[in-house]
């Protein structure tokens, strides 16, 4: 690679050379009588919006601040951030509600169909054929658009749930991580207001957010021409460079690596965002941006306490097209600079710098949820996740390597009154507790502590327990949960939190409970679709589709809320006969016949459920009579206006467990069978046997060990789901039809990734002696090397290529990626 590299003398002034071309407007905040009394921060980021072509007023003097924001004006807002291509010619839509002859809301045309490209909207409706421009969306539903767009999912599968009745509980991860990222802000009545309507404003603020959260995301424009000599993937040559230093925050002590050179999840990663453009607006994703690095088109320098790390410009992770920080050695001033080398570029230089911060130390701590209830027959895990911040409100999860402090966080378990009613349940405790078996803990009042260090890894932070299944008084146990922050070498408490928690049993709470159905208004004809299949003997086969098919039936659930406003888990109350967990719903009725059948089951987190399975198409809406238990009888709650469709199942979305994946051509493998035997394959072996993808996935799925358990490593990593919502997985547990026996019917597409997110690359220049690779109409993986044996055999060890991405396309174009790095 070759890289220009030019030196800051220690009084050079290097001026920030910006080409980027500006979209012409009249407008800025200061031109809405409704902004005026907004903070002047706010209104910066609305100007940003506004010179961009974002956003516009909803009239000469007016932005429309509190106004509801609808359907038509989020599709145009998430296209643009989310760099979606948008052909704006188009003047047809795929929804029977979208027109352009609409004067209201006819110009968010091409952004709608946009998003249906992408995958991030399938409309309102079943069929997708409506969209509803004119509808609002929700605060919730906004913060799990954001998600998606950003493709921030898996993020939002770890992220430590919410308590808050306001948010639905199908929208809590994508809430919690909002929140966590700082993407949107609760209401000021300290609630999310999931399900309050979202004006302009919030979706304003939210989409600056998510700029600055992936920049690089473009601005519009149609690109350009193609310049000469560009790299694959490039389509404009490069003409403008800038440092996005705004909201990066370095401190003495930041590391990108950890201790064991491993990329460190701790913390703030010190990385500093690029934003590079071309012709026309264009704007070059964080993926382009490291290719043109890597092809030499940029060049970084810096001065002051820090050292780069090599490449400059991350690869791959938080780090993908961004300037990374390998260490902040010292409290200094720091300046980077960046310099295009292209020759359309003409020298385009831009620099910043940094006021380095002191070494981040806990300040301060908060917890999940300040109020929890806990029913004394649910062994379900319940618990509080305490989050500590440092002096800059970023989370802190452990010391820096220069820090000689050494910080703890003690845990103290207090109970006020009642029967010793917990135990653990995982999350910070290595060694089980009962205090039902404690004798030191049969007194009305007792406490516990444990004191663990802040770098202690796992969920160093989660509080969990669960019911010991032993009943309570009558006005049941209540207890205190707090953390405490320490310096242990001086003692100090810098930091805690509490939260209170009650332990009742269910007959003594039921009288103070209210009961609501949570299920689908709709429902796909399983049992025509697998009959008409011969899969099962007819439609009405239940029991058959229940144990085959169990992902065709949706969860029919009990939502249970106390006198207190708060959410009561009820999942593993009730118990059969051999005193095994058994599903609190006990039996659905429709209103009308052969329409939807319901069988009981257990979902993919052992939890007993009541699955709701469609067996024919309802032209007429129904009812449903769900029948649930309680410790004061069997009730029965409506659920009105459902609905069966039917159709032919095609893939709408697919993903991608893991997007990072490393495989050894010279490791031999040993793969431990499910009877326990062990088999070994060469990795250069492997390969040559043209492995189907869903089995290369797979077999790369368990990165760094050389031994891979087939009872774990063939769960799930290619997840794909239909137009009705079902997903299918790859699994050797025959619960989960394998994706190799449905792909026949998804008709999901996977191709080596030539020119997009994970281009191919390769050691050597000249594409005739380059290794070859490709994925065949079979699914097969084929990789030839260039150079061969005298035998004609293929030389893996002579390899030239170095990494290729997979890319899995479904037919409504809404794609998934990863890169697989080979290692000799």
């Amino acid at each position: 690679m070759t890289l220009l590299v030019f030196s800051l003398a220690d009084n050079a002034v290097v001026s920030p050379i910006s080409p980027r071309a500006q979209a012409a407007t009249t407008k800025s905040s200061s031109d809405f009588k409704d902004v005026g009394g907004l903070p002047q921060d706010v209104k910066n980021k609305l100007d940003a919006l506004l010179r961009d072509g974002v956003f516009d007023g909803v009239a000469d003097d007016v932005f429309g601040v509190d106004h509801m924001m609808n359907r038509a004006q989020f599709a145009k807002v998430a296209a643009i951030i989310f760099s979606l291509p948008i052909d704006r010619t188009l003047s047809q839509s795929s929804f029977a509600d979208v027109s352009a002859d609409d004067p209201a809301n006819g110009y968010a045309l091409p952004f709608i169909e946009a998003l249906k490209t992408a995958g991030l909207t399938n409309g309102v409706d079943a069929e997708g054929k409506m969209y509803n421009p004119a509808g609002t969306v929700t605060r919730q539903e906004l913060a799990a658009f954001l998600v998606r767009g950003l493709k921030w999912e898996a993020g939002a599968k770890s992220t430590a749930p919410i308590a808050d009745a306001t948010v639905d509980d199908w929208a809590n991860g994508y809430v919690a991580h909002v929140l966590d990222k700082k993407l949107m802000d609760g209401l000021p009545n300290g609630s999310f207001g999931g399900t309050t309507a979202a004006t302009r404003l919030m979706l304003a603020l939210a989409s600056y957010n998510a700029r600055q959260a992936a920049p690089g995301a473009a601005v519009g424009g149609d690109g350009g021409t193609m310049a000469p000599a560009l790299p694959a993937g490039i389509p404009v040559a490069p003409t403008g460079i800038e440092i996005d230093g705004e909201d990066v925050l370095l401190s003495v002590g930041d590391t990108y690596y950890d201790a064991d050179g491993r990329i460190t999840t701790t913390r703030q990663q010190p990385v500093i965002p690029l934003k590079v453009t071309g012709p026309n607006n264009y704007e070059f994703t964080p993926s382009q941006i490291e290719t043109l690095y890597n092809n030499g088109f940029i060049a970084v320098a810096a001065s002051g306490g820090i050292e780069l790390d090599s490449p400059a410009i991350g690869q791959s992770d938080s780090g993908l097209g961004k300037i990374v920080i390998k260490e902040v050695q010292s409290a200094e001033d720091i300046t980077v600079a960046v310099k295009l080398t292209h020759a359309q570029a003409e020298n385009a230089v831009a620099s910043h710098t940094f006021q380095t911060a002191s070494m981040r130390i806990p300040a301060s701590i908060e917890v999940s949820s300040k109020d929890m209830a806990l029913l004394a027959e649910n062994e379900q895990p319940q618990g509080f996740a305490f989050t500590i911040k440092d002096q800059y409100g970023k989370v802190f999860k452990a010391p820096s390597s220069q820090d000689t402090s050494h910080y703890a966080i003690k845990y103290k378990l207090e109970r006020l009154s009642g029967l010793p009613s917990l135990q653990s349940a995982g999350g910070i405790f290595d060694t089980p507790w009962n205090e039902g078996k404690s004798a030191i803990n049969s007194g009305p009042n007792s406490s516990q502590t444990w004191q663990l260090p802040i770098d202690k890894s796992g969920d160093a932070y989660k509080f969990m327990f669960k019911s010991n299944l032993t009943p309570v008084d009558p006005e049941g146990s209540q207890y205190t949960i707090s953390a405490t922050v320490i310096n242990q070498n001086t003692n100090q408490e810098l930091a805690s939190a509490a939260a209170n928690l009650e332990v009742y049993n269910w007959k003594d709470l039921d009288p103070l409970m209210t009961y609501e159905v949570d299920m689908l208004s709709s429902h796909f004809a399983a049992g025509k679709y697998l009959s008409e299949r011969a899969l099962i003997s007819g439609p009405t086969d239940i029991d058959a589709v229940n144990a085959k098919y169990p992902f065709y039936g949706k969860e029919v659930n009990i939502i249970a809320t106390d006198n207190k406003n708060r959410r009561i888990d009820i999942t593993k109350v009730v118990r059969d006969d051999l005193g095994k967990p058994a599903s609190v719903v006990q039996h659905i009725a429709p209103t009308a016949d052969n329409v939807l059948m319901g069988a009981p089951g257990i979902n993919s987190n052992g939890i007993p459920v009541y699955r709701a399975f469609g067996i024919q198409p309802s032209s007429d809406l129904f009812d449903l009579e769900v029948t649930f238990y309680t410790p004061s009888g069997v009730k029965t709650l409506k659920k009105r206006q459902i609905e069966v469709v039917y159709g032919e199942p095609v893939a709408r979305a697919v993903a991608v467990k893991n997007p990072v994946l490393h495989f050894s051509l010279s490791t031999p493998y040993k793969i431990r069978k499910l009877n326990g035997i062990i088999e070994e394959i060469k990795g250069s072996d492997y390969l040559a046997s043209q492995p189907t993808i869903w089995e290369f996935l797979k077999f790369c799925d368990f990165n760094g060990l050389d031994t891979k358990d087939e009872s774990n490593f063939f769960k799930y990593f290619i997840q794909t789901t239909d137009q009705f919502g079902h997903k299918y997985q790859n699994t050797s547990d025959n619960k989960i039809l394998d994706l190799t026996k449905v792909n026949d019917v998804l008709k999901v597409k996977v191709v080596i990734d030539m020119d997009n997110k994970y281009p191919a690359k390769w050691s050597v220049k000249d594409e005739a002696l380059r290794d070859k690779i490709w994925i065949d109409d079979q699914m097969r993986l084929h990789y030839e090397p260039h150079a061969r044996n005298a035998d004609g055999s293929f030389d893996y060890a002579k390899r030239n290529l170095q990494s290729f991405g997979i890319q899995l396309i479904t037919p409504s174009d809404q794609r998934s990626w990863c890169n697989v790095t080979l290692n000799d």
